[in-house]
């Protein structure tokens, strides 16, 4: 009996039970972080875009401040004004979750009014990134911000 026990003690492994309950604590600890995890990358990204309209308002009011009107732009854009404004939100189009795009603000003229909007997971950017909660943002330059949802801006 003293042989039995001596040779359990030796080989120093785990039981299955043990092992199936570290395994439940992992899986619920997992279901638990998962969601939060989800939503902090989510809000990171939003984040992506929302600094990617401000700098971009940023730009088209130190043209319009030189030339007396804003420029549309988007990636279609071949005018060499509309060139100079970037239509991603990251540092590359494929690395980027936002498409962007400047008009004039529904009935002005560009001479008037500017309007971005930022389009997440769109065939040029990653099409696989959606944003279910605020979809696309929108800043103009009379600093009306909007989104496809609620409490979306900071």
């Amino acid at each position: 009996m003293k042989t039995r026990t001596k040779a359990k003690a030796l080989s120093g492994g785990f039981s299955l039970p043990e092992l199936m309950v570290v395994l439940l604590v992992i899986a619920i600890l997992a279901a638990v972080a998962y969601p939060s995890y989800r939503d902090a990358v989510l809000k990171t990204r939003r984040a992506e875009g929302l600094a990617a309209l401000a700098k971009l308002m940023e730009q088209q009011e130190r043209y319009y401040s030189v030339y007396g009107h804003y420029v549309a732009f988007s990636a279609d854009a071949t005018e060499p004004e509309a060139q100079h404004f970037k239509w991603y939100s990251g540092e590359a189009p494929a690395a980027s979750f936002y498409e962007i795009e400047g008009r004039a603000c529904d009935g002005e003229s560009l001479r008037d009014c500017i309007a971005l909007s930022a389009y997440p997971g769109t065939a040029r950017v990653r099409a696989a990134y959606r944003d279910p909660r605020c979809g696309t943002l929108a800043l103009d330059s009379r600093g009306r911000r909007s989104a496809d949802g609620a409490r979306c801006w900071p």
